[in-house]
C-alpha cells in the first residue's frame, strides 16, 4: 500500500469517528425496570407506582425506566418472585406474603393474628425490625425500595360474622401459594381454599368459597364486597408489603440516583401510608351504602376471637413465623405497650 493510500484510509476513519456526535458516544444506557404488582389498575397504590417511575425518569435525565405490570397481569405473588429470580421481571410491589416467599422474616408483620391494636404498636415493630429485614432481603438479593400497606385485613362473608364459629361453616379463601396456612386453618376446624388472589372474583360467583379475608380497600377496588353481604368489623392484621428490586438491575444505576431514588422512595412510603389509613375506613362506608353489613364484634366475642389465636401461636411460631422473629415482633409489641 503507497503511502498516500494509507493517509486516505487513516482521514476516512477519522471522517466516521467525528461523525458519530459526543452526545452518543457518552449516551448512558437507561437501565429499564420491570415492576410486577397485584394493585388494580387505578388504585393508589398503582398511582403512587406511576408517579415514582416519572421521577426516576426525570431526575435521571431518561436513565431509568419504570415500567408498571398493575392488577396481577404477571400472576399471583409467588409467580412474581418466581419471575424475579429468572430475571423475567426485576422488580415488585409486594405483600409480606410475597416477601416470605424470599425471606421469611417478614412474616412476622403480619403473620401473627390479633398481634396489634392499632397503627401505632404496627409501626413501633415495623420500624425496630426494618433495618434487620432489609440486610436479610439483601442477602438473598434484592433492594428494598420502600414500605408499603393496605389497611386492616378484616373477614368478609355470606353470613353474618361475629365468632369464630361463625366463619368455619363458610368455605374460607386461602393463598394459594401459602400451604402452612391450609394447615393451620384446618387444625381450628375452618374450610380452607386455596386460590390465587386473581381468583376471588370468580370462585365467589361459582361458590367455590363464601368468605374472605383482606382489607376493605381491596374488598371495594376489586369488586369482591358485592358477593358477600358481611364484614366482621375485628382487626386481624394490617396488611403490608414492600416495593423491592433485583441487585442486579440496582447495580446498573449510578449511586447518586441509587440516593434519589431512597430518599424519594421514604417519602412516597409516607404519602402512602397517610392516604392509605385514611381511605380505608372511607371504603366500609361507601360499601355500607351498597349494602354491606358491618357486624360489630363486642369484646365477648373479641375474647373468642383471641382465645383461638392464641392457641395456634404454639403452631405459628417456627411453622409461619421464623422462631426469633416471631419473639421479637411480641417482645417489641408488648415494649410499647408498657410504655
Amino acid at each position: 500500500m503507497t503511502h498516500k493510500g494509507l493517509q486516505l484510509i487513516l482521514f476516512l476513519l477519522g471522517t466516521l469517528i467525528l461523525a458519530v456526535s459526543p452526545a452518543e458516544a457518552g449516551a448512558p444506557k437507561t437501565v429499564r425496570i420491570k415492576l410486577a404488582t397485584l394493585a388494580p389498575n387505578g388504585s393508589p397504590w398503582h398511582l403512587i407506582l406511576q408517579e415514582m417511575g416519572q421521577d426516576w425518569w426525570e431526575e435521571s435525565k431518561g436513565g431509568v425506566k419504570l415500567t408498571i405490570y398493575p392488577n396481577g397481569v404477571a400472576g399471583d405473588e409467588s409467580a412474581v418472585v418466581r419471575k424475579m429470580r429468572i430475571g423475567q421481571l426485576n422488580a415488585a410491589t409486594i405483600s409480606t406474603a410475597g416477601l416470605s416467599l424470599i425471606e421469611p422474616g417478614f412474616s412476622a408483620l403480619t403473620h401473627i393474628p390479633l398481634l396489634y391494636n392499632s397503627y401505632e404498636e404496627m409501626d413501633y415493630v415495623r420500624e425496630r425490625l426494618a433495618d434487620e429485614l432489609r440486610r436479610r432481603l439483601e442477602e438473598k438479593g434484592f433492594i428494598l425500595v420502600h414500605w408499603g400497606e393496605a389497611g386492616w385485613v378484616r373477614f368478609f362473608s355470606q353470613k353474618a360474622l361475629f365468632v369464630p364459629d361463625d366463619l368455619k361453616s363458610q368455605k374460607l379463601f386461602v393463598w394459594g401459594d401459602e400451604a402452612s396456612d391450609v394447615t393451620i386453618w384446618k387444625s381450628m376446624g375452618f374450610q380452607p381454599v386455596p386460590l390465587a388472589a386473581t381468583d376471588i372474583m370468580v370462585a365467589l360467583q361459582t361458590g367455590m368459597i363464601n368468605a374472605f379475608d383482606t382489607t376493605p380497600l381491596l374488598a371495594l377496588r376489586n369488586q369482591w364486597f358485592a358477593s358477600t353481604k358481611y364484614m366482621a368489623s375485628i382487626r386481624w392484621a394490617p396488611l403490608q408489603g414492600a416495593t423491592i428490586i433485583s441487585q442486579n438491575v440496582w447495580q446498573q444505576i449510578s449511586e447518586p440516583m441509587q440516593e434519589s431514588i431512597l430518599a424519594g422512595a421514604r417519602e412516597t412510603a409516607i404519602e402512602l401510608r397517610s392516604h392509605i389509613r385514611e381511605v380505608d375506613e372511607k371504603a366500609i362506608e361507601v360499601m355500607k351504602e351498597y349494602g354491606l353489613v358491618v357486624n360489630e364484634i363486642s369484646e365477648e366475642d373479641y375474647l373468642a376471637w383471641e382465645g383461638m389465636v392464641r392457641g395456634v401461636y404454639p403452631y405459628i411460631r417456627g411453622k409461619m413465623v421464623p422462631e426469633d422473629m416471631f419473639d421479637k415482633a411480641v417482645k417489641l409489641r408488648d415494649e410499647y405497650r408498657s410504655r
